[in-house]
């Protein structure tokens, strides 16, 4: 089981590949995305909160 601070730096993993991948892999890429908006929902955060919080950490 992951702490939230491991579920932080996994969003921030997988958008960073959902934008490295995009024009490569696009359906891979959007997968990245589904993944890290899940686990920061799973969190009560949007991706962007997730990062944000990831960022002060």
């Amino acid at each position: 089981m992951r702490t939230s601070q491991e579920d932080l730096l996994v969003v921030e993993a997988l958008v960073e590949y959902h934008a490295d991948r995009m024009d490569v892999q696009p359906a891979r890429a959007s997968r990245a995305w589904v993944l890290a908006k899940e686990i920061a929902a799973s969190h009560g955060l949007e991706i962007e909160d997730a990062l944000r919080q990831r960022d002060s950490v």
